[in-house]
């Protein structure tokens, strides 16, 4: 689990530091330009070095240095310069393979969870990710419906989404869905969420929500389902009801894993204003504790 954590940190913070630069670089001076296309192919080098070797090396200040960190979100080189070794020394530490594969049902199980994230991938294009971005971004309010185990992928959907300033709304109960349905307008986007793509709960909220003119995502594992034909656009997920140890699987790993790649995406669109609306409700979490 300690190894797992450190792979999450490492991605997490590679995302963050190098995706976010090349995602920021319209907002960049030509010197902050160039600074910035150095760290991304010499990483290695900028945590060995101090602000000032930096300035000299690539021939600029170290006032454009600090405020090329502050438009990336950090107070100053200094706290730049940390998270950046940290990604490095995350990513050159080795990581010792466990012998838990040597079993042969946890190997079987392992197996099963790399086919949904191979299958996940093979059935969504990039160009599906980028609309279902456009749609959140478009979206007055989000409404995701999903009953039972989709239920608790859509809070999933919500919390996440909510932390970084999408007017979200998660329900799981059949009866509101169908009133908050009947509320939706044509600024409206209603995700439903059913592997099965028969869901007939939340089949019914969502024709409420089409005739009230809102556009409709639909999550499924079967593209010629009932709910399906319902959507303007359809993200297929695998479902894990053929693998041979389904039955031990969560089911809303692949949901889960849809949300991370829409997420990913979505705060790439705008990287820096999404991670400060993020620090500031994680920032208020903490306030109350």
């Amino acid at each position: 689990m300690e190894v797992e954590k450190e792979v999450k940190d490492m991605e997490y913070l590679g995302e963050n530091l190098l995706n976010g630069i090349v995602c920021s670089m319209e907002k960049f001076t030509s010197s902050e330009a160039e600074l910035a296309l150095y760290i991304i192919h010499n990483p290695d080098e900028i945590s060995q070095l101090s602000i000032s070797q930096i300035a000299r090396k690539i021939h600029i200040s170290p006032a454009t240095i600090t405020r090329f960190c502050q438009k990336i979100s950090f107070s100053g080189f200094n706290e730049f310069k940390h998270e950046l070794k940290r990604y490095i020394d995350l990513r050159n530490k080795p990581i010792f393979n466990s012998d838990i594969k040597d079993i042969d049902y946890f190997a079987k199980l392992y197996q099963n969870h790399i086919d949904i994230i191979e299958n996940t991938f093979r059935k969504i294009t990039y160009f599906d990710i980028q609309r279902a971005v456009t749609l959140l971004n478009a979206a007055k309010k989000v409404h995701v419906y999903g009953i039972g185990n989709s239920g608790i992928a859509s809070q999933e959907f919500k919390w996440k989404f909510f932390r970084i300033g999408v007017n979200v709304e998660s329900i799981t109960d059949p009866h509101q869905a169908a009133m908050d349905a009947a509320l939706s307008t044509e600024s409206s986007l209603v995700i439903g969420i059913s592997v099965s793509g028969n869901t007939k709960e939340v089949i019914n909220a969502v024709k409420i929500a089409k005739q009230q003119g809102a556009t409709i995502l639909a999550i499924t594992s079967q593209k010629e389902s009932e709910l399906a034909r319902l959507s303007d656009l359809t993200l297929a997920v695998t479902s894990k009801s053929n693998m041979h140890m389904g039955q031990n699987i969560s089911p809303s790993l692949p949901l889960f894993l849809l949300f991370d790649l829409i997420y990913t995406d979505f705060v790439a669109k705008d990287y820096i204003n999404r991670n400060q609306t993020r620090d500031k409700t994680l920032k208020a979490l903490k306030d109350i504790e």
